[in-house]
C-alpha cells in the first residue's frame, strides 16, 4: 500500500511540474526560448508522417462511403431534364392543336395540370438484352414481344428520367410521365417474346422533326419542318437548312428537337410530340454553300440503353 501511494505521489508531482513548466515558459521573453526551434524540428518529420498516414485513413473512409450529394445531384438534374423535355413537348402540341382546329375536340380529355394527357394508351417496360452486331446500324433486341403488347410501328422511349415510377407504376400511369423522356426509335418487328428496335439514328431512318429553343418566356417554336436522318453509331443528321437562319439565329446550337406527326393518320400514336434531342453543331453543306447541315444528339448519347418503354396507344 505504501508503495502504491507513493507512486501516485510521485506522477502527480511529475504533472504539477510539467505545468509550471509550460507557464513558465509562456512568461519568459520569447528571446530566452528562440533557440529551442531547432530541437522542434527533429519531430516534424514524424508529425508529417503520422498526419499523412491519418490524411490517407481519413480519405479511404470517405471513399468508401456513399456518395450521397452526388446521387441528389443526378437526381434533380434528371427531373430538371424530364420537366424540361414535357415543356417543349406540350409547347409544340399546343401549337399544333391552334393550328388544327379540326383536332381540339380531342383535348377533351387532357388535364395538363395533373400530367395526364389523354385517357388512352400505356407504356410497356422492356430491357434491352443486346445491340445490333452490325456496328453501323442502331437497333436493339428487347425482352417484350407481342404477349406484351407490343406491335410493329410502336415508338420506343427512355425509361431514364423518371426512375422513381416503378416499372407496375409506368405501366399503369405511363400518359403521365411519357412527355418527360426521350423518344429513341420504333419497334421494326415484334415476336412473342421479344422486339427488335430500330433506335433514330439508324441509317434507315428518315423523320421529320421540329425545332424549339427555351427562353425566358417559356419554350418557342421555330416555324416549320425539317427532315432529320440517322447516320449510324448514335449519330443523326438534320440536312437542308438555310445557311441563313443559322447566320441569322433562328436555329443555334443548344436548340432542342422534337418528333412530329408525319402525316394526319401517323401510325405512330403519339399524343404529342417527344424530345429527340439537341442541336450541338451546325456546319456549312459542302454540295451547297447555302445550306446547312445540323449534328443531333440524343440526351442519353453518353448512357448506357438498358431500359425502355414502349408505347401502345389503343388501350383503353
Amino acid at each position: 500500500m505504501r508503495n502504491r501511494h507513493k507512486s501516485g505521489s510521485t506522477r502527480k508531482t511529475l504533472v504539477l511540474g510539467l505545468l509550471a513548466t509550460a507557464l513558465l515558459a509562456m512568461l519568459v521573453p520569447r528571446e530566452w526560448t528562440s533557440g529551442l526551434i531547432s530541437l522542434v524540428q527533429v519531430i516534424v518529420p514524424f508529425q508529417d508522417a503520422s498526419t499523412r498516414a491519418a490524411t490517407a485513413v481519413r480519405g479511404s473512409f470517405e471513399a468508401a462511403l456513399p456518395p450521397v450529394s452526388g446521387e441528389l445531384h443526378d437526381q434533380l438534374a434528371r427531373e430538371k431534364a424530364a420537366l424540361e423535355h414535357q415543356v417543349a413537348a406540350l409547347s409544340v402540341r399546343l401549337k399544333e392543336l391552334r393550328d388544327e382546329v379540326e383536332v381540339l375536340a380531342g383535348t377533351r380529355l387532357w388535364e395538363v395540370d395533373g400530367q395526364r394527357i389523354g385517357a388512352r394508351g400505356r407504356l410497356i417496360p422492356g430491357r434491352v438484352i443486346t445491340s445490333d452486331l452490325l456496328p453501323w446500324h442502331s437497333s436493339r433486341l428487347l425482352n417484350a414481344g407481342t404477349l406484351q403488347g407490343v406491335k410493329p410501328g410502336a415508338p420506343v422511349v427512355s425509361q431514364y428520367f423518371e426512375l422513381h415510377h416503378g416499372e407496375a407504376s409506368g405501366a399503369r400511369d405511363g400518359l403521365a410521365i411519357l412527355l418527360r423522356e426521350v423518344l429513341l426509335g420504333y419497334i421494326e418487328d415484334a415476336g412473342t417474346h421479344t422486339s427488335h428496335a430500330k433506335l433514330l439514328s439508324d441509317i434507315s431512318v428518315e423523320r421529320k422533326v421540329r425545332i424549339g429553343r427555351r427562353t425566358d418566356d417559356g419554350f418557342t417554336v421555330t416555324g416549320g419542318f425539317f427532315w432529320m436522318v440517322g447516320r449510324g453509331r448514335g449519330r443523326m443528321e438534320i440536312h437542308d437548312v438555310e445557311y441563313r437562319d443559322i447566320e441569322d439565329g433562328i436555329i443555334a446550337v443548344g436548340d432542342v428537337v422534337l418528333s412530329a406527326r408525319s402525316s394526319e393518320t401517323d401510325t405512330a400514336g403519339l399524343p404529342a410530340p417527344m424530345k429527340i434531342g439537341e442541336i450541338t453543331d451546325a456546319r456549312t453543306d459542302r454540295e451547297n454553300p447555302l445550306l446547312s447541315i445540323l449534328t443531333v444528339q440524343s440526351p442519353l448519347a453518353a448512357e448506357p440503353l438498358s431500359r425502355v418503354y414502349i408505347y401502345d396507344p389503343d388501350t383503353e
